[in-house]
């Protein structure tokens, strides 16, 4: 696990996050070596514990979700209905250089914990907010997931046949692009010593990641032809060769989008295939990126690729004429036995409490002076509790006990186990 110093390093960040959105940016921060605090629900916890994939061993049980999500930060569990527990979350604030939620807009309003109130806590403080539609607009009040974004979107309605994306694109683009602010918030109150309000809308971070369709239609609409955007399936549309083709034993992504690769491809496809390099509808790269002729040129891949041995036999003759080409990698591949994600430090281990070493996502963030990845394991519920106390806001042990004896505070059984 990565022990040197983060660009983040001395950052405090202060998390109200649950599910993904929030927690996938917070998560991103500490890999960066932020010291995040993870302010979790009394007793009960922050949802990502209540999500599977959830197993007990050695008498604890434990979400691989929750795991996922927050590893490398700090838990404290507090009671935000007590008083007490309020005046602790103030104190807090005042330690911090960041606050972020991603509750439903209204939900911090009733924590009395909004930007407005939380800025005269700590004036330079850096508040940001994820939320599906973000704080205004039409659709501000409505409540909304992952899936709801990709609907409200357009991301939903590229595809052939409407569906889940595989994964929760809409909070992970968010989470990127919140994380991204914050930085950039941080480097402002450097410069000018003031704090900020960020409103992060999923729906606006997947609005702008249409890369064809939205910018088609744009530019036809200026000229007065509009180009409905077409739909996407596993051929582009548009671009070809460009796509997932089935082979006889599975699935290769191939793509060229310049001349001297589609002419190794078709090079690599033998004489049969030849008349490829003269064709009208393939002679260049403009012809070929047409929704006239992409689909065309898909089934004639297709056509090759199916008469291959397998999928390892047409990548391995893609790949000696240089064409870009993967066969596609299953998930258990690749967190087993694929070289480059091994190489990459891209799958690590770290030692979970109760679990033993684990492998967990590295980071995709590569820096050379101040690395970034796994700073810690995923906290039991509470477990940085009385290290926060102590160390954050310097209580010492009375003061701390009482706050547990007046149910102010709170930590799991597992977590006094972790000292035995």
């Amino acid at each position: 696990m990565e022990t040197q110093p983060g660009p983040l390093k001395g950052v405090t960040v202060l998390d109200f996050t649950w599910v993904l959105a929030g927690p996938f940016a917070t998560r991103t921060l500490a890999d960066m070596g932020a010291y995040i605090i993870k302010v979790e629900r009394y007793k009960d916890g922050t949802n990502e514990r209540h999500l599977p994939l959830i197993m007990e061993n050695d008498g604890v049980t434990q979400s691989s979700y929750n795991i996922n999500c927050n590893r490398g930060k700090k838990s404290i569990c507090i009671d935000l209905k007590n008083p007490r527990g309020k005046e602790l979350i103030h104190e807090l604030i005042r330690k911090s250089d960041v606050l972020i939620e991603n509750f439903a807009p209204g939900v911090m309003d009733r924590l009395e914990l909004d930007y407005e109130r939380v800025r005269k806590i700590k004036e330079d403080i850096i508040y940001c907010s994820v939320s599906c539609f973000g704080h205004w607009g039409s659709y501000c009040e409505k409540p909304g997931y992952d899936m709801i974004a990709q609907g409200a979107s357009g991301w939903t309605d590229q595809n052939e046949m409407p569906q889940i994306a595989p994964v929760s694109i809409g909070d992970m683009n968010a989470a990127v692009h919140a994380a991204m602010a914050i930085n950039g918030a941080l480097y402002c109150r450097e410069k000018t010593g003031k704090g900020q309000n960020i409103d992060i809308s999923m729906m606006d971070c997947l609005f702008t990641f249409h890369e064809n369709t939205l910018p088609w239609y744009l530019l036809s609409s200026a000229v007065g032809k509009p180009v409905d955007p077409p739909k996407i399936g596993r051929h582009h549309p548009g671009y070809a060769p460009y796509g997932i083709y089935k082979g006889k034993n599975g699935y290769i992504t191939i793509a060229s989008l310049t001349q001297p690769r589609w002419e190794a491809i078709v090079k690599t496809m033998g004489k049969d295939y030849e008349w490829l390099l003269t064709d009208s509808r393939t002679i260049s790269v403009s012809t070929r990126c047409t929704e006239q002729n992409a689909p065309f040129i898909h089934k004639i891949i297709e056509q090759w690729v199916m008469e291959q041995e397998s999928v390892e036999d047409a990548e391995r003759q893609l790949e000696a004429y240089g064409c870009p080409c993967l066969r596609v990698r299953s998930i258990k591949e690749l967190a087993d036995r694929d070289p480059h994600i091994k190489e990459r430090d891209m799958m690590v281990e770290v030692d979970q409490p109760f679990v033993g070493k684990m492998k967990m996502y590295g980071s995709p963030l590569k820096m050379s002076e101040t690395p970034c990845g796994p700073r810690g394991h995923g906290p039991l519920l509470g477990e940085h509790t009385q290290e926060i106390l102590t160390d954050v806001l310097n209580y010492n042990e009375r003061h701390i006990k009482d706050l547990y004896d007046q149910e102010v505070v709170y930590h799991e059984q597992a977590v006094d186990r972790l000292n035995q």
